[in-house]
């Protein structure tokens, strides 16, 4: 076998490489040794399939420890190749120790999200490395998928030189399959992940300006194109130089957000201190998800001038792992420098779950972040079902409910499963199916059909029902209406989801007013707090009227909405028509609402995400 160790040494530690080597595996070849597979490097950004591995053959293009190709597809070489259930191709039959090369052609130097399409029946483990003006070597876990075409698709993030280098890949277990790599630029990839690359270690001090790769309603939000400072990043968060050196994010608007991946070291109580400047004051909120669930409101006092530094102290109770941490702005005339998280408690309100208590301390209330997609059925595979959930899931604040439409009832299950393979938590569901056409007897459905809406939570579902509003339109006979009971740290909010009708083979305006007439007669049966999200199918000059929701129920974006109201069709919305909305009673309140719309082609439909709060 013909190779160049000194290529890799740069990037494997010494313990790694001697484990490596002992069981008689050597580092993958320079590039002067292989040719691509096209004749022309892959682009990155791009794609690279499992099958266009490079050319030369064993020991220089790829390693593989059985002779021939036991799927029998695509190529006439030692490495296993099958169709895939997704429509592709997969490498299967992988052994520990057998790797491959791709030659790739990185278009600039910068962050990158790798995207990996797997499956692994229990799990698995592997490298991803770039060599040349990269050196990067990665060690990547695969979860179990609970079978060989069950896939899933797991990420992480690489600084690649520009240039054409070699992405390698070396299984270091059997038992998986491989099936593609995505490569993305991590600005706007739609895929959280670390700045550095890495987790942010807790105790320690994050910067400002380090919050998280991802895009646009995924790492952050922000209401005004471009970086107004021009500093250090190219994306619309606005970072400028500090006058303490370093620098500093500004430019804050009210409902703008950051999040920051950071992994607590042990569970405890810890102080976390914001170094902040306002001139006449301002209020945000801090937040840690997953194992830590804490979301605490704080009052930033006047500090007389834009670098006019001081220090805001809170103290929090933390789980260990990692998680995200979210800065939300519940005011502009803040700018923010850095954050700096100790052992130990200071000064400060508890950050116990998701418990606020109010300035006074007299009483404490909830908030509770909420996300809605029509995530559109023209794809019916479960690689779109899972890679909707991925999106929904690394969004951020991080959803506690997500209400979705146009789902299939046979994800169901997928649907929960990748939301808890996403954020390590328990999710809970409820499904609902639409009445086909021709399907109403008028009393009822007589065949359930294949597509409908969901609602998810990570809190308890104590009960759940549905109800239809037999008024066709070109696809259903009858649309149905669903409802969830969510315990929300001891109050349940009965959360509807809904999608009303459309097309122009009927009068489908009547068809809306006359089910939002019956959803609200029906909704008025179960308690407050309520929420409502869905594809309403029309502007808010139709649903935000008294034939329509109202006064039942506030148009969330209505009332604290930032960004562009439009939903609908993506590339280039110009219509609002999903929605979410809180009861009139004012026993849930709205405290932020905006419309996700970083590029992405999963959906037709961009999300809404909204923030509410229970007094």
């Amino acid at each position: 076998m013909r190779h160049d160790r000194q290529a890799w040494l740069w990037q494997v530690c010494a313990g790694a490489l001697g484990a490596w080597l002992a069981i008689g595996r050597a580092a993958p070849v320079d590039a002067a040794s292989t040719t691509p597979y096209s004749g022309t490097p892959v682009a990155i950004p791009g794609q690279i399939n499992a099958q266009n591995f490079d050319n030369g053959g064993e020991g220089v293009a790829y390693h593989d420890t059985t002779a021939g190709n036991s799927g029998g597809q695509f190529r006439n070489t030692d490495v296993d190749i099958e169709q895939s259930s997704e429509g592709a191709y997969d490498v299967g039959w992988i052994a520990a120790g057998e790797w491959l090369n791709y030659t790739v052609n990185a278009a600039a130097a910068g962050s990158y999200v790798v995207q990996l399409r797997v499956a692994a029946p229990g799990g698995a483990a592997m490298h991803v490395g770039f060599n040349n003006a990269s050196s990067v070597w990665k060690t990547v876990s695969i979860p179990a998928t609970g079978g060989w075409q069950n896939w899933t698709t797991v990420s992480l993030t690489v600084t690649l030189g520009a240039g054409v280098q070699q992405m390698t890949l070396l299984f270091d277990t059997g038992a998986m399959n491989f099936e593609n790599a995505s490569v993305t630029s991590a600005s706007a990839s739609g895929v959280l992940s670390p700045f550095t690359g890495t987790a942010a270690t807790v105790p320690g001090t994050i910067e400002a300006e380090n919050f998280d790769n991802g895009g646009e309603g995924v790492a952050y939000h922000d209401t005004t194109p471009g970086n107004a400072g021009g500093q250090y990043r190219n994306t619309d968060v606005d970072i400028e130089q500090s006058s303490e050196g370093g620098y500093d994010v500004g430019w804050i608007m009210a409902g703008e957000w950051l999040n920051y991946t950071v992994a607590v070291q042990s569970a405890g109580v810890y102080t976390v201190q914001l170094r902040v400047a306002s001139p006449s004051g301002g209020a945000l909120h801090v937040g840690f998800n997953a194992a830590s669930n804490v979301w605490v409101p704080v009052s930033i006092p006047a500090t007389g001038g834009w670098q006019s530094w001081t220090n805001v102290s809170l103290t929090v109770t933390l789980g260990a792992g990692v998680q995200q941490m979210t800065l939300l702005a519940d005011t502009s005339g803040v700018n923010l420098n850095y954050i700096a998280v100790a052992a130990g408690s200071g000064s400060g309100g508890s950050g116990s779950g998701n418990l606020v208590s109010n300035p006074s301390g007299s009483h404490t209330h909830t908030v509770l972040p909420v996300i809605e997609w029509n995530i559109e059925i023209n794809d019916g595979s479960e690689a779109h079902a899972r890679v909707a959930m991925d999106m929904l899931a690394g969004s951020g604040p991080r959803p506690q409910v997500v209400v979705i439409e146009e789902a299939y009832q046979q994800f169901f299950n997928v649907y929960i499963d990748e939301l808890q393979r996403q954020t390590g938590q328990q999710w809970y569901g409820a499904f609902a199916t639409h009445c086909a056409a021709g399907n109403w007897s008028g009393n009822g459905c007589t065949t359930s059909w294949y597509q409908g809406i969901g609602i998810f939570s990570t809190y308890p579902i104590v009960d759940s029902s549905s109800a239809f509003f037999p008024y066709a339109d070109c696809w259903t006979s009858a649309r149905a209406g669903l409802r969830a009971g969510v315990n929300v740290n001891g109050t349940v909010v009965q959360v509807f989801a809904m999608h009303l009708q459309t097309g122009s083979c009927t009068d489908v305006a009547t068809a809306r007013y006359n089910s939002m007439r019956d959803f609200k007669a029906w909704a008025g049966q179960f308690s407050t707090p309520q929420l409502v999200a869905g594809d309403f199918n029309a502007d808010p000059d139709q649903i935000d009227t008294t034939p329509g929701m109202s006064p039942n129920f506030l148009d969330s974006w209505s009332a604290v909405g930032t960004g562009s109201r439009f939903t609908a069709f993506a590339p280039t919305p110009t219509m609002k028509i999903d929605y979410w909305f809180s009861d009139a009673s004012g026993a849930i309140q709205p405290v932020t609402s905006a419309v996700l719309n970083a590029p992405q082609t999963v959906s037709d439909h961009y999300p809404v995400q909204a923030t509410f709060v229970i007094p």
